[in-house]
């Protein structure tokens, strides 16, 4: 279980930090912030912050949602509200690769949580109420999202990570908790906290981060 007596503040970007990944490379936190509409590098010892990226194709972002760092240290993130009306939730997912953003995949119902687990990357549709996988991402194949859990409403599924075991934690701000699947997609636990809505989670050494939409808040735990 998770143990609130553990969850403390980390760091505050004064925007609205959203995803959260671990960067191997650099020791350090990658946040996407959607009020700052930039991907930001958050240190792991002081909390200080570095702007990396915030446009594509000179257009400026809209919104970062979430984010994860693969094999080859590339940051693929989430731009839910990219295109204009009357679709401005079908969009694309993007990936930084040395500070250059590329496309991922595109037409996704908007896009927001991102994991990647092996070779397989999982998404969060919020609008679909649904979680997708799409396997074998570094091969040369276009990647082709596959439905792996669907959601009841007002979950809004959105934030994902990946714990040592294999289990998905999958945030529902909608309804204030924190859903953890199996590699089937089968819940098994879900974990619920008072004044909070958890948006985005990301898992690494043994401790849990994730991000409050409810404030510039970054919090941690432990199992």
């Amino acid at each position: 279980m998770i143990n609130k007596s553990n969850i403390d503040s980390h760091a505050n970007t004064k925007g609205r930090p959203l995803g959260i990944a671990f960067s191997k490379n650099t020791n350090s936190l990658i946040v996407a912030d959607a009020e700052r509409k930039a991907i930001l590098r958050v240190s792991l010892g002081n909390g200080s912050i570095t702007q990396l990226c915030t446009s594509f194709e000179d257009m400026e972002l809209n919104g970062p949602s979430d984010l994860d760092i693969n094999e080859n240290d590339e940051v693929i993130f989430t731009d839910p509200l990219r295109n204009p009306y009357p679709n401005p939730c079908i969009s694309p997912v993007y990936k930084l690769v040395k500070n250059d953003i590329e496309l991922f995949i595109s037409d996704l119902a908007f896009p927001s949580g991102i994991t990647i687990s092996s070779e397989n990357v999982f998404i969060s549709e919020t609008r679909a109420n649904r979680l997708v996988v799409l396997e074998n991402h570094l091969s040369d194949e276009p990647p082709e999202p596959k439905m792996f859990r669907r959601f009841a409403e007002p979950g809004n599924p959105d934030g994902i990570t990946v714990d040592d075991n294999g289990n998905i934690y999958q945030t529902l701000p909608g309804i204030g908790a924190i859903a953890v699947l199996n590699d089937q997609g089968e819940m098994i636990e879900i974990y619920h906290m008072e004044s909070w809505k958890p948006s985005n989670i990301h898992f690494t050494d043994g401790i849990f981060y994730v991000t409050d939409r409810l404030g510039s808040r970054i919090f941690k735990f432990t199992k």
